[in-house]
């Protein structure tokens, strides 16, 4: 028995063996946090993600601290040493050094949370995790106007915001200028066409229009700017080959955006193919 305790005192006094102890417990102890924070969630949603991000940061942190609390005596009898090693750290580590800054100003700036909608370069996603090197977010269909989930998820290093510009876009998340465009060929009444879709539009609209008012009021005043407002607008333009173009913008929410596109559109079409009927 003795010589077991005296093999114990041997190990907890290795400061290796002590320091690969603690670093396990610490990944054991966020990784029961973090289950337990999942339950049996089959969907996590802002609040749960939050926590899970916090846990894993502050799990970041302790190890630090207490691995300079451990080896601070080393580090201080090898400062003139280590002060030469941190240089070629530094040197070596030049994008780590750059994701961490940019994890700073994130921070400071108070760009964003998880949970809301970001452009930040071409990229654009729902934040659903963050530390102090990369930002993790799920890719959303800005570009083809769809704004659903593309299903895949993307690893920003941290150091892109200090190139890239940080785009908060939050406020699509419930309603978005949704804006597509319908042409027809130089023969047609452009008026008649055009209160053809403005009637549609005025239509599918009048369910959430005073929603949509209310929420435009809530922008501009978070937001301090103008915002264009929430009535349909319609614009006239040609094209190169002399036909003319609608292009449509319409304030709607976000989930009805590409079902509103295609039934107005499908609207149109219908009306063209009656007025052809008729002519």
């Amino acid at each position: 028995m003795q010589e077991f305790i005296s093999f114990l005192s041997i190990l907890v006094s290795n400061k290796v063996f002590l320091s690969a102890m603690l670093i396990l417990f610490m990944q054991f102890a966020s990784h029961q946090i973090v289950q337990l924070i999942r339950k049996d969630h089959n969907f996590l949603n802002e609040k749960h993600r939050t926590w899970i991000s916090r846990t894993k940061n502050i799990k970041f942190l302790i190890i630090l601290l207490l691995m300079l609390s451990i080896w601070w005596v080393e580090l201080e009898k090898y400062a003139l040493s280590f002060a030469a090693v941190a240089v070629a750290i530094v040197i070596a580590s030049k994008e780590l050094i750059l994701c961490f800054s940019g994890s700073i100003l994130r921070a400071s700036s108070n760009a964003f949370v998880i949970g809301d909608w970001i452009k930040v370069g071409e990229n654009y996603g729902e934040v659903i995790e963050q530390n102090i090197l990369s930002t993790i977010v799920q890719e959303i269909d800005f570009a083809n106007n769809t704004y659903n989930y593309t299903g895949r998820t993307l690893t920003i290093p941290n150091s892109q915001f200090l190139i890239s510009t940080i785009q908060n876009m939050n406020f699509m998340k419930r309603y978005v200028y949704h804006t597509f465009t319908i042409s027809c060929d130089s023969s047609w009444n452009v008026f008649n066409a055009r209160d053809h879709i403005f009637a549609k539009m005025e239509a599918y609209s009048k369910d959430f229009f005073e929603v949509g008012r209310r929420y435009n009021n809530v922008i501009e005043k978070s937001l301090g700017v103008d915002l264009p407002g929430e009535e349909p607008y319609i614009r006239i333009t040609t094209t190169e080959s002399g036909d003319f173009k609608f292009t449509i913008i319409l304030f709607c929410p976000t989930e009805q955006a590409v079902s509103l596109e295609q039934r107005i559109t499908q609207d149109f079409m219908a009306f063209r193919f009656s007025q052809q009927q008729n002519a």
